[in-house]
């Protein structure tokens, strides 16, 4: 492996620690504050899981002794031992309005009704903010001692209050999701795919190898059909003869330049899963949404609209060509490639994605266009209340796709397939290769994605997860405060955590055998 290709993949992985400590930074901030809001004692915020290597911050705490709140200064280190109930002796001085303690001592319980002994009602450490050594993760410590009767305990508060600090880390992520899907349609050309009909693999011993179709064939059409580039309809029509011979119409480029027409027999083999499929791997039309289309202008004179998603101007691709990673070019780059390319009267092709399938119009580019005009009229970039709208729409498509995203995912892992889904060297790699090319858009992108994904998984009703813990705090607030055993409680979690870390092992090992075999996560 040479130095550049090396110092990338550090780099890779220190953004992917960057990234991944922003997430986690955000979902334990959730639990913090909605602990602090109810009065929940939090001695420790770590970034990271320990050693500890240090504490870079320390709010105060305070103590209540005699119905009097004592600030604890941040620098005073508490003898051990000291805890809520607990018999004391005590000094204090008065700083900024403020009684700060400045000396305490425990004393034994016989000793409670000596001058000076009192008890300490309530004890809140404050918290200390840590740096830990292992940077794939982070926690806030609570005071979650399940036989801890201090009124500032996790288990002392309301049902309703715990269940509030539980799903408070996911909240937090989905907003952070939220405000990356707003930011994002602002800065760059939103993406949309639509599957055409051009192969770009075709699977060994599979009916279409056996017909003698190869990669970057385009299907025409299906038993004399036009598909008109449709994946949808090319599938319609095969599912129609499952099982049967039925004719391809083939489009192939020649060694020449030009292209070559011809049909060929295959037969969908109904046993397959999913059934009806001839064992092609089809490649996706990416556009960029259109967010404004200028009235009287040329793109409004040829149909665009609103919602639409440009793929093509004559030559000019919003995905330029031989790019790793999709990022998108913008009105301005289209129209400095009309007026640097066309400088007379052009007639081109307007390829387009409406209502998921591909459509293609001829436009005719006037001479001497300027920079304004040579935009065609389009706005890919959208202003903060569609920005809204369509963070809204993306938010609420990935949720609505959640089941069906878990039931693939087990149903491949059930073949001995690659789930789907990524892991921790998945990710990492995903970062590696996409974010030179990709940049501060790519990157952002990644935080909403994996923000949204993170806020999904932990909501789930898995043992050991934040959803795992949620249901039990509901089931006590249906059978009216009867808890079930804590021991039972935390046994039941731990085989969640087991669980999840088998899953991540699985999820792991497909990760790491599509790094070792060279393949890039970008590739179909």
């Amino acid at each position: 492996m040479q130095i550049g290709s090396l110092l990338q993949t550090a780099q890779g992985i220190v953004l992917f620690i960057i990234i991944i400590g922003i997430l986690v930074i955000v979902h334990e901030l959730g639990h913090y504050l909605a602990a602090r809001r109810f009065g929940v004692e939090a001695p420790e915020f770590g970034i990271g899981f320990p050693p500890r290597l240090l504490t870079f911050w320390k709010t105060n705490g305070f103590l209540e002794i005699q119905n009097r709140k004592i600030v604890i200064p941040k620098k005073f280190v508490l003898p051990d031992g000291v805890r809520s109930g607990a018999w004391v002796t005590y000094k204090t001085e008065t700083q900024d309005g403020k009684e700060v303690l400045t000396a305490l001592a425990p004393i034994d319980a016989e000793s409670h009704n000596l001058p000076g002994a009192s008890q300490i009602q309530l004890l809140d450490r404050g918290t200390e903010f840590t740096l830990n050594a292992i940077p794939l993760g982070g926690f806030v410590r609570m005071n979650e001692d399940d036989s801890s009767t201090a009124p500032n305990a996790f288990v002392s508060k309301a049902a309703w209050q715990r269940a509030i600090i539980l799903v408070a880390g996911v909240t937090m992520n989905f907003i952070l999701a939220f405000l990356v899907f707003v930011v994002l349609p602002m800065m760059v050309p939103q993406m949309v795919l639509a599957a055409g009909t051009k192969v770009v693999r075709v699977q060994t011993n599979s009916p279409a190898a056996t017909a003698g179709l190869a990669a970057g064939d385009v299907i025409v059409s299906v038993g004399g059909v036009d598909i008109n580039g449709s994946r949808q309809k090319m599938s319609a029509q095969l599912a129609e003869h499952c099982g049967a011979p039925i004719a391809l119409g083939i489009e192939r480029a020649n060694p020449h330049g030009g292209v070559e027409n011809f049909e060929t027999q295959v037969t969908p083999r109904p046993a397959d899963d999913p059934p009806c499929i001839i064992g092609v791997s089809i490649a996706q039309d990416v556009g960029a949404k259109i967010a404004r289309v200028a009235p009287g202008s040329l793109a409004e004179k040829i149909g665009l609209r609103p919602g639409d998603a440009l793929v093509s101007v004559g030559d000019f691709n919003v995905v330029p060509q031989d790019t790793l990673v999709n990022i998108l070019q913008d009105e301005n780059a289209l129209a400095a490639h009309i007026t640097d390319h066309y400088k007379v009267n052009t007639t081109v092709i307007v390829r387009f994605i409406r209502d998921g399938e591909t459509a293609q119009v001829k436009l005719t580019i006037p001479t001497g266009m300027s920079r304004q005009e040579a935009t065609l009229g389009l706005g890919l970039h959208f202003e903060l209340g569609p920005a809204i709208q369509e963070a809204s729409q993306q938010m609420y498509t990935a949720l609505m796709s959640v089941p069906r995203a878990f039931r693939d995912m087990f149903a491949n892992l059930a073949r001995g397939n690659s789930s789907g889904v990524m892991g921790p060297v998945g990710i990492t790699q995903v970062v590696v290769e996409g974010a030179p090319a990709g940049g501060l858009p790519f990157i952002l992108t990644l935080i909403g994605v994996l923000s949204l994904n993170l806020a999904i998984f932990n909501l789930l009703p898995i043992p050991g997860l934040d959803g795992g813990r949620l249901i039990f705090v509901l089931a006590e607030m249906a059978m009216r405060g009867r808890k079930l055993d804590a021991r039972r409680e935390g046994y039941i979690h731990l085989a969640g955590f087991v669980f999840l870390l088998m899953l991540i092992f699985v999820i792991s090992y497909f990760d790491v055998a599509r790094v070792l075999s060279g393949k890039s996560p970008f590739e179909p």
